[in-house]
C-alpha cells in the first residue's frame, strides 16, 4: 500500500512540474501578443478621442452660421457688400 502511495505522489509531482512547464511556455509565447494588445488598446483610445473631436466639430459645423464663418476664414470668402481688411503680420 505504501509503495502505491509513493508512486502516486511521484506521478503527481511530475504532472505538476509538466503543467508548470506548459504554463511558462505559453506565457513566453503570449508575451508578443500582450505587447500588441497594449499597442492596439492605446490606438483605440486615441481613435476614440479623435472620433469625439470630429463629432464635436461636425456638430459645430452643422450650424449654418458657424459653417459660413469657417468658410470665410479658411477660403477668404466674402458676402456681397462685405469688405475685407487685410492687416500686415507685424501690425
Amino acid at each position: 500500500m505504501y509503495k502505491y502511495l509513493k508512486i502516486i505522489f511521484v506521478l503527481q509531482i511530475l504532472v505538476i512540474l509538466y503543467l508548470g512547464f506548459l504554463i511558462i511556455k505559453e506565457r513566453n509565447l503570449n508575451a508578443p501578443l500582450r505587447k500588441d494588445y497594449e499597442i492596439f488598446k492605446n490606438l483605440i483610445k486615441r481613435m476614440q478621442t479623435e472620433n469625439e473631436e470630429l463629432k464635436r466639430r461636425l456638430n459645430y459645423l452643422e450650424n449654418p452660421e458657424n459653417l459660413k464663418k469657417e468658410l470665410k476664414d479658411k477660403f477668404n470668402l466674402v458676402e456681397p457688400g462685405e469688405k475685407v481688411i487685410i492687416f500686415p503680420k507685424n501690425f
